[in-house]
């Protein structure tokens, strides 16, 4: 019985790594994906591999795990859909899919980690995880709306070409705060979008390194 905690948080650091992992190769696999079927496929792979990843790390909490399962099959279905019609209305349901599914595991994410005690890697590595979820959250729905307004957004004319790694490279500036300055929102609601996620990304960071001190804190003088 002893040794069935060391176990259970071997498991837990195992399945949070293995998410946070699925979320850094799509952010480096993203450049190299085209427009084509092919490359529409292999970024649907990859969301589904996300997916499945937040379904390990939730596989306990019943309805959480319920929740992405019906993503999951929401996404086979659309991809079903996507390849038979060849119609855009279903890639920017895609968009707006991921969008939500990135945007609200972040929350479920966020909540567990507030409530969470002790300090481990896991923690950690799921505090990492969130903040590239957010990222990832708005560059999905940057890409939506770039979908229906082409002119959102001012690109250099020697961008990548690849519009969706653009905004998903605008979107991860815009919530670190650099500031290039190279991508700029020209309309309203993306503009509205920065200001919250740049906010977001400052206090996040702040919020999460104050969390992570104070339980650090707790473990070591739960030790003393």
């Amino acid at each position: 019985m002893s040794n069935d905690k060391p176990i259970h948080r071997y498991n837990e650091f195992l399945k949070s790594s293995a998410f946070l992992f699925s979320l850094v190769i799509i952010i480096f696999i993203n450049p190299f994906l085209d427009d084509s079927d092919g490359g529409r496929i292999a970024g649907s792979l990859l969301v589904l591999g996300t997916m499945i990843g937040a379904l390990s790390v939730m596989f306990t909490h019943k309805y959480i795990f319920w929740y992405v399962l019906t993503m999951v099959a929401l996404s086979v279905v659309l991809e079903m859909l996507s390849l038979s019609y060849k119609s855009e209305v279903y890639v920017g349901i895609k968009f707006l899919r991921n969008s939500f599914f990135y945007g609200t595991f972040a929350l479920i994410l966020f909540y567990y980690l507030m409530k969470v005690q002790p300090l481990s890697l896991t923690e950690i590595g799921n505090a990492i995880s969130i903040y590239l979820l957010v990222g990832l959250a708005f560059s999905n729905y940057y890409c939506y709306y770039t979908m229906n307004n082409p002119q959102a957004f001012f690109l250099p004319p020697n961008d990548s070409g690849n519009i969706q790694f653009d905004l998903m490279y605008y979107s991860f500036i815009a919530l670190t705060t650099t500031g290039f300055g190279d991508i700029q929102p020209l309309m309203k609601i993306p503009r509205l979008l920065a200001i919250f996620e740049t906010i977001f990304g400052t206090f996040y960071i702040a919020v999460i390194i104050g969390r992570l001190v104070g339980m650090g804190k707790s473990a070591a003088s739960t030790k003393e």
